[in-house]
């Protein structure tokens, strides 16, 4: 666990590649397995500790169908605790045919500073969960991604070439 840090420290910490002091709004895409029936206690510390004012939290959904659980979570989340966090759905656009889906996600992946990817531990990169993963890593976005077990989170993949996040991962998604 992180200790509770001044809002510079915070914005420092949360967005690699800034000049200290400069504040910028930070996107960070949140997906998360269907199966999935929980957000990680880490999750919910570092975007409520280890995020600067402005953050915007990108979730996906569908064109016509509810959010998923996990997306329904992390969205209340930001409601209930979150002041100093916005969130966006990111919706497949209607006129996109078949591949609306996939465009939705290439389009979230590009708008995000960091990818954050949350499996079952035993469908690890499977379905659009992994989809999202494996664009990130095409278009060189730093994207972390962990698999949950009950309360136990392990970290299974990432890639981050400039090791940009890598000091904030390791605060708030190690035990």
């Amino acid at each position: 666990m992180v200790s509770s840090t001044s809002d510079v420290e915070r914005d420092r910490i949360a967005t690699p590649g800034a000049p200290f002091g400069r504040q910028r709004q930070l996107r960070i895409a949140i997906v998360g397995s269907s199966k999935l029936e929980a957000i990680p206690w880490a999750l919910w510390e570092y975007l409520i500790d280890g995020t600067p004012k402005g953050t915007t939290v990108l979730l996906r959904r569908g064109m016509k169908s509810a959010p998923g659980q996990f997306e329904q979570f992390v969205r209340e989340l930001i409601r209930e605790q979150g002041d100093h966090l916005n969130f966006e759905w990111r919706m497949p656009d209607p006129d996109a045919g078949a591949g609306a889906t996939f465009l939705r996600d290439n389009d979230m992946v590009s708008s995000a500073d960091l990818v954050l990817a949350f499996f079952d531990p035993h469908h690890v990169m499977a379905g659009g969960t992994g989809h999202v993963v494996e664009t990130a890593i095409d278009r060189n976005v730093p994207v972390y991604s962990f698999a949950i077990d009950g309360t136990s989170l392990t970290r299974v993949g990432d890639h981050d070439p400039e090791a940009l996040w890598q000091q904030t991962v390791e605060g708030f998604f190690t035990e």
